[in-house]
This record gives C-alpha cells, structure tokens and sequence, in this order.
C-alpha cells in the first residue's frame, strides 16, 4: 500500500521540481519574448518553426495565468456572495 504524501511537509525532490517549474515557464517566455522583438526590430529571417512556436508558448502561457485569475476570481465572488446571501 503506498504511502500518501502530506501536502504540509513535501520532500526536497517535489520543492525542487515545482521550483524548477515555476521559474522554467516565465524565462522561456521572457526568451521568446526579447528573440520575437529582436526578429521584429532588426528584420532578421527567423525560421517559421520558431515563430510559431515562440508565438504558442507565449499564448499559452498568458492564456493559462488568465483562465486561473478568471476561475480565482469566480470562485472568490462565489465566496463572498454565500457570506452576504
């Protein structure tokens, strides 16, 4: 029977792992990012592959924190509105 993790007190792989993704996501979008304005600002023939990759990764990452900040919001209302009603 495995052992469940207590969400309290997570092992030092689990606090490296979320670290490591936590910071990978915005600096490879802040890459992206500063190449993408390079391209753009001194007319640099970048490969189609990349542009559209670096344009994905960037959408999904400023789509996903919107849906999060939108469903935070909605479930905070939510809250607020069953403490008044």
């Amino acid at each position: 029977m495995p052992e469940e993790q207590n969400k309290a007190n997570p092992t030092l792989v689990e606090v490296f792992t979320n670290f490591f993704r936590a910071a990978t996501r915005p600096a490879v979008t802040i890459i992206f990012a500063a190449v993408i304005a390079q391209v753009v600002i001194e007319g640099i023939a970048a490969p189609q592959w990349f542009l559209a990759l670096a344009s994905a990764c960037i959408l999904w990452w400023f789509g996903d924190r919107t849906v999060q900040h939108i469903k935070e919001k909605h479930v905070l209302e939510r809250s607020e509105g069953k403490e008044q009603g």
